[in-house]
Order: C-alpha cells, then structure tokens, then sequence
C-alpha cells in the first residue's frame, strides 16, 4: 500500500515539477523530461482521439520539441521580443488508472502568457501518460486540452 501512496504523490509532483519548469523558462531541462517517442499534442477538437487522422494545433515529437526549444532560446526569434513569460496555474492532479502500462495523471489548467502589455489567458484539461526509466518519470504524451480548442487562436508562443 505505501508504494501505491508514494507513486501517487510522484506522479502529482511531476506535474507540478514539469509546470514550474516551464514557468522558470528551464526549457531545456523540461524538454528532457520527454520519453525518445514522447508527444506533445494539442487536440484541435474537444473529442478528438485520432493524432494522426486529423489537424492538431499541435502535435510534437521530440524533434519538433528540440527545434521549439532552440527557437525559444534564439537572440534572433523577433517575435519573443519584447519577453515572453508563462505562469500556469494547476489544480491538484488527479491520478488515473493506467493505461496500456503507463502511469496515467491528469489536472485543469489555466495557463497565462503575458508579453509587451498583452496578456492570453486559456484554460485546458491536460493529461499525461508517464513511463519511469532509470529512476524517473518520463512522459510519453502530453494531452494538452483546450477549452476554447475549436475558437480563434492567437499565436502561443511558449508551451502550455
């Protein structure tokens, strides 16, 4: 029983690890928190269950990933000037039962992204799937959920 309460407030602190690393723009430690086929995917409809079939906002691999994060951290990505800056905002995650032997955790989201007096405000359901390796957490897809996924969007520049 102790091992099911320890995994359990793992799997809760990873979230709220993985959030903060993005917040404290530590994009290349969040980035190796990714499993070598980790997803990140950004469903463009609410019930949307086919990656593949269908448009996605986004659906990154570990090599589009790579590329955002270097782009992230380019003097020369014009549009992160003025700064960019995030602050995601996570209720308490909810452990699942797992799903095809990957740890499962979910939580809502409201993520903000403020830059040069503007400020984007989104609230998501995000969802991880989680594998450990070697000691430690690794995501093998991030489901990030939107509320308004099927309305007009602006550019998100930063990961949500």
């Amino acid at each position: 029983m102790n091992r099911c309460i320890t995994l359990d407030s793992r799997l809760r602190q990873f979230v709220y690890d993985e959030n903060r690393l993005l917040d404290e723009r530590r994009f290349d430690e969040w980035f190796e928190l990714f499993a070598e086929e980790g997803v990140y995917w950004v469903p463009a409809r609410a019930e949307q269950t086919d990656k593949e079939g269908e448009p996605s906002i986004a659906l990154e691999g570990r090599l589009l990933l790579k590329l955002r994060v270097d782009r992230l951290k380019h003097e020369r990505a014009h549009s992160l000037h003025p700064q960019v800056r995030s602050m995601h905002v996570v209720q308490r995650p909810r452990v699942e039962e797992p799903e095809g032997g990957l740890d499962a955790v979910s939580c809502n989201l409201v993520y903000f992204e403020y830059q040069g007096g503007s400020q984007l405000v989104l609230g998501a359901q995000v969802r991880y799937l989680l594998r450990e390796a070697e000691g430690r957490l690794l995501i093998v897809e991030k489901r990030v959920q939107l509320l308004d996924c099927d309305a007009y969007l602006p550019a998100i520049q930063l990961f949500i």
